[in-house]
């Protein structure tokens, strides 16, 4: 506030300082010490009434007192502000201001100007953000607290080895669940995780709910047991059904061929995407192996998290060699030689060359590839018989399948080869080019869908014979491969001793496996009895009464099943 006859700089505020700021001189300052507190009605009245909004009050010189001792910015609790509100301190002698930041009196009266802060609301934030920051357990070195002697013995009696293995399993998860931050994604995992080794997610059926009464008397065991939300079916762990318990299985089945089929992995950071569910699983096996649920099958939980750490290796490798293959070499031996890539090459426009799209391959560089890669990686014999039939036009094909491979071996260029390919001009712009060696795999997937039980058992008893070979493969679609990977494609061989390979697909990890359980998930087994069909009809008793028959007489709602009542209508039409 400024009064008439003042300067703005004699407006003194205590959250800020006027700039700029004029400097005391002694005189002044002798001055402000030799002022007294004035004992007026005024003054009174000002310190007993309640303070509003825009009042003026002269100020006691000794109240300021404290601001000389660091508080020149005001208060720094709430408490400290005078009944909440904040105040304006006006000099009434000119020259009033601050002196290195702290507020002085120059004159002989200060008043004070308050005026009412304003309050903020505190916004809640939404349920769904709330708690996002809470650890959840998952963490990267995340570890359980040691076992206390209380929390041991009542351990002992929830995972006694006396029990039936799905009881102690299905009180292992609901502890497991309580004491983690699950996110929908991890539960999403955890619980398709859990159905594909036949335990089911969702609450019991026809329990009848919970309460303090039907808790009262029973022991930590029993709650555990009632409050699970995971549970086996008692016809899969019956002695008599096939079921057994296998962690390690179940972990290859999972990581190999379920989770690529129901998640994308195919992303950038596939690898992050692919940590994040294997640590789910992870984390469940160490709470498993922490807090000894199933000592008998100790052996089995150490194998399934081995698995868990050969997937975060291999699952994003496959998902980038699926990208690769089939590569250069192996779309050249297509074009030329009538295999799928054969006439797809589309000349781009100019403005279209920087797209990702795959175009296909020219027959030039097609040419080029083929007969450069042919030169540095081919043996002699292959290469001689090329030549042969080539000069006598006979190139044929003489056998395509489809067949599953397994990756034996990886024999990337040269050093002689790679110069060859960065300084020679006829393998200008061209890959350096290596070799893979694979045999064939049995996979599961390829047995004929359209056998009978007598075919489809000869056919798995068959030992068909182990066949070795050899592809001319780009080094970078090599870096991409490993060892024990597995994979389907088309093969074609040529006359001249040749095989390439032109369509990949259900690239795999070393540990591919593949339960009976996936065609089980969501099975429901039928009904002892079917439900009755219902007796009556409202479209056949509407028919029959406007008819003037009995319902029985009526054919499936639409027709009559004797002559009486085709005589009646007849007799109404006559």
């Amino acid at each position: 506030m400024e009064k008439p006859g003042q300067s703005g700089s004699d407006i003194v505020h205590l959250n800020g300082e006027p700039d700029p700021v004029p400097q005391k001189s002694e005189d002044a300052q002798d001055i402000a010490k030799e002022v007294q507190h004035d004992d007026s009605p005024r003054e009174a009245e000002n310190s007993n009434a309640e303070l509003s909004e825009g009042k003026t009050f002269v100020l006691d010189p000794n109240i300021l007192a404290p601001w000389d001792e660091g508080y020149a910015d005001g208060p720094e609790d709430e408490d400290a502000a005078v009944d909440g509100q904040t105040a304006e301190l006006v000099d009434q002698d000119n020259g009033g201001g601050a002196v290195n930041g702290e507020p002085t009196v120059a004159g002989k009266q200060t008043e004070v100007t308050l005026g009412v802060a304003k309050k903020t609301k505190s916004k809640k934030k939404p349920k769904s953000k709330r708690g996002l920051k809470a650890p959840t357990g998952f963490e990267e070195f995340y570890v359980d607290a040691p076992v206390t002697p209380a929390e041991h013995e009542e351990e002992r009696g929830l995972y006694d080895r006396d029990i039936a293995f799905d009881q102690r399993i299905e009180v292992a998860i609901q502890r497991f669940c309580a004491r983690r931050n699950m996110d929908s994604s991890r539960k999403d995992v955890f619980d398709k995780y859990l159905s594909l080794g036949g335990i089911s997610a969702g609450p019991k059926m026809f329990s009848g709910g919970l309460d303090s009464k039907d808790l009262s008397d029973k022991n930590a065991a029993d709650i555990a047991l009632m409050k699970a939300t995971h549970f086996v079916d008692i016809h899969k762990y019956a002695p008599e059904n096939a079921y057994e318990v296998d962690f390690e299985t179940c972990a290859k089945a999972f990581f190999s061929s379920r989770m690529p089929q129901i998640y994308d992995l195919t992303s950038v950071d596939s690898a992050k995407s692919v940590q994040s569910k294997t640590n789910v699983v992870r984390n469940f096996l160490n709470y498993l192996s922490h807090h000894d649920v199933c000592p008998e099958y100790q052996s089995q939980i150490l194998a399934a998290r081995a698995i868990c750490d050969l997937a975060d290796k291999e699952l994003p490798r496959t998902m980038r060699a699926q990208a690769y293959f089939p590569g250069d070499f192996q779309v050249a031996c297509s074009e030329i030689f009538g295999g799928v890539f054969h006439g797809t090459y589309a000349r781009h426009p100019g403005w279209a060359d920087d797209l990702e799209s795959f175009a296909g391959m020219s027959p030039d560089v097609a040419r080029q590839t083929f007969k450069i890669g042919l030169a540095t990686q081919a043996s002699d014999e292959v290469a001689g018989r090329y030549k042969e039939q080539s000069n006598a036009l006979d190139i044929k094909t003489l056998k395509v399948q489809e067949v599953g491979l397994e990756v034996t071996e990886l024999l990337p260029a040269t050093p002689a080869i790679k110069k060859f390919y960065d300084h020679h001009p006829a393998a200008k712009g061209l890959k350096s080019l290596g070799r893979m060696k694979a045999k064939t795999w049995n996979a599961p997937f390829m047995v004929p869908q359209d056998l009978t039980e007598e075919e489809r058992i000869a056919e798995a008893k068959s030992s068909k014979a182990k066949e070795t070979y050899e592809f001319l493969m780009e080094d970078y679609v090599l870096e991409t491969c490993f060892v024990g990977m597995k994979f389907q494609a088309t093969v074609r061989e040529l006359s001249f001793g040749l095989k390439f390979f032109d369509t990949v697909s259900a690239v795999s990890c070393s540990f591919f496996e593949v339960l009976p359980n996936q065609l089980l998930i969501g099975w429901r087994a039928p009904e002892d009895e079917p439900l009755p069909a219902r007796e009556k009809s409202i479209v056949r008793t509407a028919i029959a009464e406007s008819l003037g028959v009995e319902e029985e007489e009526v054919e499936g709602g639409f027709g009559l099943t004797n002559g009486a009542g085709s005589d009646k209508n007849e007799d109404e039409e006559a």
